[in-house]
């Protein structure tokens, strides 16, 4: 029955039961879930140093709180750090040191290695001497000691003696050597710490003589005018090799800036002169050939020097009886790995048959407003590497500036062809004009004066010129 207006609408008493009683369970329900959720959300990381090794896993960067963000960047170890500091007292020796014949030496200092050493290394070279006991090679290793510190004198080593004891300078022969220190970590090659330079010599002396130059001792005097100049001390050290007074060298042997790239040229300070002005030609004159091997371009007559092969260099001929020029520093080897080049008595004819032959000059011509000495070439001989043919390339040095200051060709010696062989003081058969056997092609210069360095002097004596006789 529909109640009337104003009466109350009751409900039965088991309804109001059932109402407390589902109550009740959703309280317990929503207590329980609150408490799920509490227990499995993860609360914010405790911020922590960062560890100073490397797991292997991803670092963690904390970007704020209760959240992260995975970075794939690792810190890079630090790089391989290596430093040598001398001992004052037991010194190494000292660049330009001279150590007596037979005599000790006992070597100090200290490495120190950001990394732990795995090993540390002495080499000794003797320049011109591979005998024994060279090459000469200690070291010392540390597999069970594992230090980033280790002196030269320290006996804690898997070999139970140190480095030191283990080079005995008394092995050493007469000669110039070069002492390398080294050390290694794990995984990693060695890497130099120290280097320098010394002398070993003993007290017998020799001097060169006249007798020493067979066919030239009035040239090499009318470049020098004194024989204190070229006639100097020497002890022997290995087959023709010699090794000169360091007193003389210091006086008289000096550096230049050569070619290619600039590398150093050690000569005579008479010499000097006479290759700056050979250099200043070459700088200022261009040259272009074409043919048969293609077309070189103008280049640089300079660049026709891709090899410097050296010019003081101590040594007898392989005869031990005649002195080679070189021993003072009047003479320059030149793209010595080209087989015309090389010292053979037939390269003479074939120098001479691709010059005169199939190499044709053609005169100053210009390009670009750059004035270059042109040749055609017909024959088929490998060029070099800017496209000119090997027989010619040290002609054409030869012709363009070794000549005009006033250098000796060794290729027109007696009895062979020596290409490479430009030189100052020694007694050259033919010459560059000779109606014969000389090759000169250009007698009329795009550039009459070179542009010297600053320090050049002009040569005070021609070396081409007619020798005044014996002194």
């Amino acid at each position: 029955m529909i109640p009337g207006k104003g009466t109350l609408l009751k409900f039965p008493e088991w309804s109001r039961k059932q109402s407390i009683l589902i109550g009740a369970l959703t309280g317990v329900l929503v207590c329980a879930l609150i408490f799920l959720i509490a227990v499995v959300t993860p609360s914010a990381p405790e911020q922590t140093d960062t560890p100073d090794f490397d797991d292997g896993a991803e670092d963690i960067e904390l970007i704020g709180e209760g959240s992260v963000e995975l970075s794939t960047e690792k810190t890079p170890p630090p790089d391989l750090s290596l430093l040598f500091r001398a001992d004052a007292a037991n010194p190494l020796p000292e660049d330009g040191e001279i150590l007596p014949l037979g005599g000790s030496y006992t070597i100090g200092g200290t490495i120190y290695s950001n990394y732990p050493l795995s090993s540390v290394g002495i080499s000794i070279s003797c320049s011109h001497n591979s005998k024994a006991p060279y090459p000469y090679r200690r070291s010392v290793h540390f597999k069970g000691v594992g230090t980033g510190v280790y002196t030269l004198t320290d006996r804690t080593t898997d070999e139970g003696v140190s480095l030191s004891s283990l080079v005995d300078f008394s092995e050493l022969l007469v000669g110039v050597h070069t002492l390398k220190i080294s050390a290694a970590v794990n995984g990693a090659r060695s890497v130099e710490v120290y280097r320098c330079s010394f002398c070993v010599l003993g007290d017998e002396w020799e001097t060169i003589t006249r007798e020493n130059f067979p066919d030239s001792y009035p040239e090499a005097f009318r470049f020098f005018g004194s024989t204190e100049k070229f006639l100097y001390r020497y002890q022997w050290v290995n087959g023709r090799y010699i090794i000169a007074d360091p007193a003389w060298e210091k006086t008289y042997i000096t550096e230049i800036p050569g070619y290619p790239n600039q590398m150093p040229w050690k000569m005579h300070v008479d010499a000097v002169p006479y290759f700056e002005k050979a250099f200043a030609y070459l700088e200022n004159a261009h040259v272009r050939v074409h043919g048969t091997n293609g077309d070189t371009g103008v280049i640089k007559a300079i660049s026709l020097i891709t090899e410097y092969n050296g010019c003081y260099v101590s040594r007898f001929t392989s005869s031990l009886k005649a002195i080679s020029h070189h021993s003072f520093g009047t003479a320059a080897d030149v793209n010595a790995s080209m087989e015309p080049n090389k010292n053979n008595n037939g390269n003479t004819a074939l120098i001479d048959n691709d010059v005169k032959e199939h190499l044709v000059y053609n005169g100053i011509l210009e390009e670009n407003g750059v004035k270059y000495y042109d040749f055609t070439y017909d024959g088929t001989y490998q060029p070099d590497p800017n496209g000119v043919p090997e027989t010619c390339v040290n002609y054409l040095l030869y012709e363009l500036g070794f000549f005009r200051a006033g250098f000796d060709w060794a290729h027109y010696y007696k009895s062979t062809s020596d290409a490479m062989h430009f030189c100052l003081s020694e007694f050259v058969t033919y010459k560059h004009d000779d109606p014969k056997y000389g090759l000169r092609k250009v007698f009329a210069y795009a550039d009459e004066t070179p542009a010297a360095s600053p320090s050049s002097a002009e040569p005070s004596v021609s070396p081409a010129s007619p020798s005044p006789g014996t002194p």
